[in-house]
């Protein structure tokens, strides 16, 4: 299960690091400066968690987690707050009030701050951790390690590109997963043809037609894509 991981911090050589180790350990991980810019790309992004340093100019980690927790759409997403200096337990004591999941003072290990996530992740969503390494929607099934798309016992060939895209909206079922998500998550900006916004919808077309799904996967103009079934 690739999950999707928020980092604010204002070290960009510490963020760049932890970019590098999570992207490596199977995580979608997208890092921002500061505060302000995180909470600019959060709906695109519809993180999973999110791990932020408590100082940085501006707005502060601790306001950070308080506006999650003031957002009704991402007031359960776990959060892990990071400091550069020893905690006090007050300071901790605050950051459990405005709703941090956990502390890790740096300098960590990234073999701890791996295992805090994916042990925070698995409390957070017991149902994706229950279905293990296949995603249903409908009479699919789509099978993460063979990659491999099932309707019934019957296999339905699709393209790399093809399961990619599909696989990204059945893990947002029910929710828009924004034109920027996709291009980033299915084509990672790779090339300058994958900023056409027809890109998307060339493939999205095929899919409907291969999986029969011309009504369920539909297109929010000026969001993105949602499959509804």
């Amino acid at each position: 299960m690739r999950y999707c991981v928020l980092i604010a911090d204002d070290d960009r050589d510490f963020l760049e690091m932890l970019r590098r180790y999570l992207s490596a350990a199977g995580f979608s991980v997208y890092t921002f400066p500061n505060v302000k810019s995180a909470l600019s790309s959060l709906s695109k992004i519809s993180p999973d968690i999110v791990l932020t340093d408590v100082e940085m100019p501006g707005l502060s980690g601790f306001d950070f987690i308080k506006i999650l927790r003031e957002n009704p759409k991402f007031s359960s997403v776990p959060a892990i707050m990071m400091s550069g200096k020893r905690i006090s337990e007050i300071d901790m004591i605050e950051g459990y009030h405005k709703g941090s999941d956990d502390y890790l003072v740096k300098p960590f290990s990234m073999q701890v701050l791996s295992a805090k996530i994916k042990n925070i992740l698995k409390r957070a969503y017991p149902d994706r951790e229950k279905n293990g390494n296949s995603i249903s929607f409908g009479e699919f099934k789509l099978l993460l390690d063979s990659r491999k798309v099932l309707s019934g016992k019957k296999e339905v060939n699709l393209t790399k590109k093809e399961f990619d895209l599909i696989l990204i909206l059945a893990k947002e079922k029910g929710k828009i997963v924004s034109s920027e998500k996709i291009l980033d998550s299915v084509w990672g900006y790779e090339n300058a043809s994958a900023s056409d916004p027809h890109t998307i919808e060339q493939h999205i077309s095929s899919i409907r037609k291969k999986l029969g799904l011309k009504k369920e996967i539909k297109k929010v103009s000026g969001h993105g894509y949602i499959l509804e079934i």
